[in-house]
């Protein structure tokens, strides 16, 4: 029986923890996995257009309520964990990379390195524009903007629109 909300091209392939809400909309071509050492909550009201992907073999991801993830969003493997609060909107193309390779050394390749991993927060009622990278290690203040193609590899304070690769803040909210 399929549930309503989730559309019958989208592919949940769940081995350890998920929480769906009956109120989340999965739509067209939409794929979550969660490996047996994953975790995912997610909140109510959330909403994942056309062909969100969401990867999480290990480590965990919760969202807040009335979260929307634009079409062709990749959340990938959030080892450290990923922390989205109430009313953040990511919009299309957006990556959220909660891992990376390590290269420290040169006597073994990349891909047998240790990996790196870092804890990602998005609080309340964070805009990340099109096709914004959020790396490892990030915390997006409550409020912020994110502007669109930016590269987001440092904490950004609450309340301040920000863009760039490296991004980094231009303006305070408040001020406005």
């Amino acid at each position: 029986m399929i549930r309503r909300g989730i559309h019958p091209s989208a592919i949940v392939d769940i081995l350890g923890q998920a929480s769906i809400p009956e109120t989340t909309i999965l739509e067209p071509l939409t794929v979550i996995t969660v490996g047996s050492e994953g975790r995912l909550l997610l909140g109510e009201r959330n909403t994942l257009y056309p062909h969100v992907s969401i990867r999480i073999d290990k480590g965990w991801m919760t969202t807040g309520k009335e979260v929307s993830f634009g079409p062709g969003v990749s959340i990938y493997e959030p080892r450290a964990g990923l922390e989205i609060g109430d009313y953040c909107m990511i919009a299309g193309g957006v990556t959220i990379c909660g891992v990376s390779h390590g290269a420290e050394r040169t006597d073994i390749p990349m891909r047998q390195q240790a990996a790196i991993a870092g804890k990602i927060v998005l609080e309340d009622d964070v805009w990340l524009g099109m096709r914004v990278i959020v790396m490892p290690g990030v915390t997006i203040g409550r409020g912020a903007i994110i502007g669109a193609g930016s590269i987001v590899t440092r904490d950004i304070p609450p309340y301040t629109v920000a863009w760039g690769s490296p991004c980094v803040v231009q303006r305070s909210r408040k001020d406005s």
